[in-house]
C-alpha cells in the first residue's frame, strides 16, 4: 500500500511509478538482459527517497533522490513526460548494475 505525502500531494507509488517508466523507456531502447521487469522498491527519511531495483533474487544497490527531485520528477511523471535526463542515468546505472548482479545468479 501507498503512503500519501499530504503536504508535497504525491503518492510513494507515483515514485515507483516513475522510476517504472524510466525502466521501461531503458527496456524500449535497450532490452534487459534478465527475465521478467524489476521490482522497485521505495523507501524514505526526512530528506530523501531511497530506491532499490530487484529480480530474481537480485538486488541493484540503493539509490537516492531528495525531496525537490522527486517532486519534480513526480509532475513530470504526472503530465506523462520521461524523466529528466540526469534522472534516467541514475535509474539506468542501476538497471545495469541489476543485470551484472543477476547474471552472477
Amino acid at each position: 500500500m501507498g503512503t500519501y505525502f499530504t503536504s508535497s500531494g504525491f503518492s510513494s507509488c507515483e515514485v515507483g511509478g516513475f522510476v517504472a517508466a524510466a525502466l521501461l523507456h531503458d527496456l524500449r531502447v535497450n532490452n534487459f538482459t534478465f527475465t521478467n521487469f524489476p521490482e522497485v522498491n521505495v523507501a524514505w527519511d526526512d530528506d530523501n527517497f531511497h530506491i532499490t531495483l530487484k529480480v530474481q533474487g537480485a538486488s541493484s544497490s540503493t539509490f537516492s533522490f531528495d525531496y525537490k527531485t522527486v517532486i519534480a520528477e513526480v509532475k513530470r511523471f504526472r503530465d506523462k513526460k520521461e524523466v529528466s535526463a540526469q534522472v534516467f542515468d541514475v535509474i539506468q546505472k542501476h538497471a545495469a548494475e541489476l543485470e551484472g548482479e543477476v547474471s552472477k545468479t
